[in-house]
């Protein structure tokens, strides 16, 4: 178990940590609607791909934007 604790930290120390598999637009878009569940926010990401005519990422960046805009709308 030590062995294995001190390799992992070696190798985040020694590379940075491991690559993260999600994009700045995927990370942002579950920071944001983190309190939907799985199904209603890749049913939002399809609204807005077909809205858009876009793909997944720039769906992603379309909902966390029009999210943004309502958030501040009555500041």
């Amino acid at each position: 178990m030590a062995v294995g604790s001190f390799v992992y930290w070696f190798l985040t120390k020694r590379i940075g940590g491991f690559p993260s598999r999600k994009s700045d637009a995927e990370r942002q878009f579950r920071n944001v609607f983190a309190v939907m569940d799985e199904d209603r926010r890749q049913s939002l990401i399809r609204f807005y791909m077909g809205k858009h005519g876009c793909g997944r990422e720039e769906a992603m960046r379309h909902a966390v934007d029009h999210w943004r805009r309502d958030a501040t709308r009555w500041d």
